[in-house]
């Protein structure tokens, strides 16, 4: 079961990574067309984030989130740099694609980073705790030396 774990963390991780990496360097390099929303305000959506230059930053957040995952590399810092993303690509395709698959796949990625996100919760804790103090960069001990 253990086995089986790993390697269905190992798929969701890869995937996402891929999925994202692919979709950022698609946007710059334009391989396949850029999915336009049919709904009138999904496409106003889109059309503002493209005026705001949110979207592109959006695509370079997923190259540079998708490559950390697929290398494995600082996977807590590139699930946390992905979920904006993740969180408004299940808005748009969810809510406001009349495309079955287009559907599936914003919910199924958003489950993957869930899942990912749980996997991944040992990493975070420390982020849930209610009162800290600081530890600032700056000290080599920080909060654990007074």
């Amino acid at each position: 079961m253990e086995n089986l774990q790993k390697y269905l963390l190992l798929f969701f991780r890869v995937y996402l990574g891929a999925f994202n990496l692919a979709s950022g360097i698609n946007f710059f390099f334009g391989v396949w067309p850029q999915p336009i929303p049919a709904d009138a305000l999904g496409a106003a959506y889109m059309d503002v984030t493209l005026k705001l230059g949110l979207f592109q930053f959006a695509k370079v957040l997923e190259m540079v989130g998708g490559f950390l995952l697929v290398t494995d590399l600082f996977v807590p810092l590139a699930l946390v740099l992905l979920f904006p993303v993740t969180v408004t690509i299940f808005i748009m395709n969810v809510f406001f694609s009349p495309m079955v698959h287009v559907v599936i796949s914003g919910a199924r990625n958003f489950a993957f980073h869930c899942v990912l996100f749980a996997a991944y919760f040992g990493h975070y804790r420390a982020l849930f705790k209610a009162s800290v103090v600081p530890w600032p960069l700056w000290r080599a001990g920080g909060a654990s030396d007074g």
